[in-house]
C-alpha cells in the first residue's frame, strides 16, 4: 500500500480547507495513491461540485463496506440519490454550498453566476409549488420548471406578459399568491435592491454579458460580506419551508482527514 508522508498530509489538509479536490487528487497520485477509499471520495467530490451526481454516486458506491456503512457516508449516498432525482431541498442546498465554496476560493465571478442561478431557482420553485396542489412534488429538473414553460403558463393562464422570469413570477406572486408575512419576507429578500445590484454586477461580468472584473471589495460595497448574502438566501429558503443543509463538504473533509490516517 502506498503511503503519504507529512508533506503530503500537509498539502492535502491545505487543499481540503479550500475544497480543491482536483489538487488533492494530484497529491494522492504523486504519492502513488490511485485507488482506495480516500481517492474514491475525492473523485466523488470533484464530480459533485460540477453537478455530475450520477458519476459522484458511482465513486461512493465503489468504496469499501467498512466506509459505506458509516452514517456520514450513508447520508451522503442518500443525498446524491436525491440530487439525481432533482429534490428541491437537496438541489438548493448543493447550490448554496457551491456558492460558499466560491467565496472560500475567491472566485467572485462564479459566485455571482451561481447567486443568480439560486435566485432564479427559488422563483421557479415558488411558482410551481404555489400553482400546483399541496400534494404536488416539485422536481428541479425537467419541463415543469423550465423558463419556457413558466413564461408560457404566466402568459396563457395568468395574462402576465413578461420575458423576464423573475419579474413575471414576482408579478404572479403579487396577484395570485395568498399574502402572508413569510411570502412577503421571501420576496423582500429576493428582490432587495442590494441583491438586484449584485445581479447587475453579474450581468456586466464574463458570466453575464460583459467583461467587467469582480472583487470581494465590489461585493462588500454593495451588500456587505459575501457570506451575508448566503445567510439571507438560506433565510428565504427556510421561510419557504425548505430545509437547507449546510456543511456537506466540511463533513466530507472530516472523513477524508480520518482516512489520511490509514495511510
Amino acid at each position: 500500500m502506498s503511503s503519504l508522508d507529512k508533506n503530503h498530509e500537509y498539502l492535502i489538509s491545505k487543499f481540503l480547507s479550500r475544497y480543491d479536490y482536483d489538487a488533492v487528487l494530484d497529491v494522492l497520485e504523486e504519492a502513488g495513491v490511485i485507488d482506495g477509499d480516500l481517492y474514491l471520495l475525492m473523485e466523488s467530490c470533484k464530480y459533485a461540485l460540477n453537478f455530475d451526481f450520477k458519476k459522484s454516486l458511482e465513486f461512493i458506491e465503489q468504496m469499501s463496506s467498512q466506509i459505506t456503512s458509516r452514517s456520514e457516508i450513508k447520508e451522503l449516498m442518500e443525498n446524491l440519490k436525491n440530487l439525481k432525482l432533482g429534490e428541491p431541498e437537496d438541489i438548493l442546498s448543493e447550490l448554496i454550498e457551491n456558492i460558499k465554496i466560491q467565496v472560500v476560493k475567491g472566485e467572485y465571478i462564479d459566485y455571482l453566476g451561481r447567486l443568480y442561478r439560486l435566485k432564479e431557482a427559488l422563483f421557479k420553485y415558488i411558482f410551481v409549488s404555489s400553482k400546483e396542489s399541496k400534494n404536488y412534488k416539485v422536481c428541479m429538473y425537467g419541463y415543469m420548471v423550465s423558463k419556457k414553460n413558466i413564461l408560457y403558463t404566466l402568459k396563457k393562464k395568468y395574462n402576465i406578459y413578461n420575458g423576464n422570469l423573475i419579474h413575471g413570477v414576482t408579478n404572479y406572486i403579487n396577484r395570485n399568491v395568498k399574502k402572508t408575512k413569510r411570502m412577503e419576507k421571501v420576496v423582500e429578500i429576493l428582490n432587495s435592491d442590494r441583491l438586484e445590484n449584485l445581479i447587475k454586477l453579474r450581468n456586466e461580468s464574463p458570466v453575464g454579458h460583459g467583461f467587467k472584473g469582480v472583487s470581494k471589495e465590489d461585493i462588500e460595497e454593495i451588500y456587505g460580506d459575501p457570506m451575508e448574502v448566503i445567510q439571507d438566501l438560506v433565510k428565504a429558503c427556510e421561510l419557504l419551508d425548505l430545509g437547507i443543509k449546510m456543511n456537506k463538504y466540511d463533513n466530507i473533509n472530516e472523513v477524508a482527514i480520518h482516512l489520511i490516517g490509514s495511510y
